[in-house]
């Protein structure tokens, strides 16, 4: 295996109403790979942040809490993939009208070698700029209302997942564990 120095650090940006499946499917691939990882090399090669704007118990859309670190416990420079959770729209909204989240996922995504959304996730990036002349997907019920709120984004309705560069996005709940076997792949090879 390619092994860095130092694990890779991945964000996963969650927030109040959020999907958990968007947050623990992503950490699983991750946690998966580490488990490989250590098996062949004895080293993870993930060190995964869930993260919040606060940090603390964040409730998600079926209630179920998972515990994250403030966004402020990590330094945007220090991460190697940012991923956003998708989630209800007032949560979405939440997370978008909030100053001090915007800017540090202005900044984390900026210094990121790769940064997405999974499912709904990405109406946080658009709403930040970060998707602009990007291809994207987001959840099949989201597309229309993704293009029409932000038209310098194109919404790819029929995508899984898509790369545009170092941008990665998918669709719905189990379309992000296939993005992140694909990260994983790019990383590791697909053995």
């Amino acid at each position: 295996l390619p092994m860095p120095t130092k694990p890779r650090q991945v964000a996963l940006l969650a927030f109040d109403d959020v999907q958990v499946l968007d947050v623990t499917g992503p950490a699983a691939v991750f946690g998966a790979a580490n488990d490989a990882a250590v098996h062949l090399t004895g080293r993870p090669f993930y060190r995964i942040h869930i993260l919040s704007p606060q940090g603390g118990h964040v409730t998600s859309n079926c209630g179920l809490s998972v515990v994250a670190a403030p966004l402020a416990s990590v330094r945007p420079g220090a991460l190697d993939t940012v991923l956003v959770a998708g989630g209800s729209k007032r949560g979405l909204r939440a997370l978008a009208q909030d100053p001090a989240a915007q800017t540090w996922l202005r900044r984390a995504c900026a210094r990121a070698r790769r940064y997405g959304s999974v499912c709904t996730g990405a109406f946080a990036l658009a709403a930040c700029g970060l998707l602009d002349g990007k291809r994207v997907a987001t959840h099949w019920e989201a597309t229309d209302i993704l293009g029409r709120t932000y038209p310098d984004v194109e919404v790819d309705a029929n995508a899984l997942y898509v790369e545009d560069g170092n941008v990665w996005t998918s669709a719905g709940v189990t379309t992000g564990i296939d993005m992140c076997l694909a990260l994983v792949a790019r990383d590791l090879g697909d053995a």
